[in-house]
């Protein structure tokens, strides 16, 4: 089984079970963080291959993780000197 964990930034007082919504003032926003379980791995092999295109536009979206300091800048003057 996977995990799941969800957070929803913005839920109305009024979408939450009444043993929830009684500890918060009436109108009041609530952030809703649900961790649990999942019925079933969120894709299977092949929606994974149907789907291959649009994961891999989001390939390399994080590659900026564990550059250093000196790497980035270097990357910006790079870019900005392009246009000079």
């Amino acid at each position: 089984m996977s995990r799941i964990e969800t957070i929803t930034e913005e839920v109305a007082l009024e979408e939450l079970p009444t043993r929830l919504r009684d500890r918060f003032k009436p109108g009041t926003s609530v952030r809703l963080t649900m961790v649990g379980e999942a019925n079933e791995p969120p894709f299977t092999p092949e929606e994974v291959e149907a789907r291959k295109n649009d994961l891999l536009k989001y390939w390399g979206a994080f590659s900026h993780l564990g550059t250093t300091t000196e790497e980035a800048v270097a990357r910006i003057r790079a870019l900005r000197d392009e246009w000079d």
